[in-house]
């Protein structure tokens, strides 16, 4: 069965999950997440995104943002995932049936063994309805480090978004740029009340209920929301944006 295009929707946030292959850790060292960071800032010079969050853990880089253009999404992640491979190892020599096609010696071949894919596949990604799940996947974003165990609750990330929403200053080096949402600006009147009360939401945690759905919407690669915004994405890009039930379908 043919692959779906992916369910990319200008205007409406994105929820996005970058994991690194087994047994991969390609940003293990402090060095390549600061690096992953600059290609970030730089990706977001060259494709019409907003970011409104950002974790990069050693083997997995979580994002919330906003595209503006149906490929900018696509364009964005496809140049992180080639800029860290290639510093990883560089490009891979083509070997088998595509070598033969490149015209690549098969002495050349044999002594080219393919390096480990750094990336499991695909990206993930989910469109959330603004009102009902853009500050808990903020939450989710930005905690996703305490989550591994890699930082303590009440400890920033240095290589997380984290800091920033919560007044506490941005990462050192290259930060890229935060576009608050709306969600968030209507937490307070003034800078210090949206991040005391973003500092809360952060403390409370997503539930276990609303984390299960956002880990369903990333696998599945479908909507997240009420019936109504469902059913507005699946007129606008015409196609079901529903996870499918599961079992055997019903005989009619």
């Amino acid at each position: 069965m043919a692959r779906q295009p992916r369910l990319c929707v200008p205007g409406l946030p994105h929820l996005v999950l970058l994991s690194a292959a087994a047994a991969s850790q390609p940003l293990a060292l402090e060095a390549q997440r600061w690096r992953f960071l600059a290609w970030l800032v730089e990706g977001l010079g060259s494709f019409p995104v907003q970011l409104h969050a950002y974790c990069v853990l050693p083997e997995a880089v979580w994002l919330l943002l906003t595209p503006e253009r149906p490929a900018a999404l696509s364009g964005l992640m496809q140049m992180l995932a080639r800029r860290t491979s290639r510093a990883l190892g560089g490009p891979v020599k083509p070997r088998g049936d595509a070598a033969k096609q490149a015209g690549v010696p098969e002495a050349q071949q044999q002594g080219s063994p393919a390096r480990p894919a750094v990336w499991a596949g695909r990206f993930r990604s989910a469109v959330l309805q603004p009102q009902a799940w853009l500050l808990p996947a903020m939450v989710w974003v930005d905690t996703a480090a305490q989550r591994e165990g890699l930082a303590d609750a009440d400890q920033p990330w240095s290589w997380s978004s984290h800091a920033a929403h919560c007044g506490l200053g941005g990462a050192l080096g290259s930060a890229p740029a935060l576009h608050g949402p709306q969600p968030y600006w209507m937490l307070g009147n003034t800078p210090f009340e949206r991040e005391a009360a973003y500092s809360r939401l952060l403390q409370a945690g997503v539930d276990a209920d609303r984390a299960g759905a956002l880990q369903r919407a990333l696998r599945s690669g479908t909507g997240l929301g009420d019936a109504a915004f469902l059913a507005e994405l699946e007129l606008r890009s015409g196609r079901s944006v529903r996870p499918a039930r599961r079992g055997r379908p019903r005989k009619g």
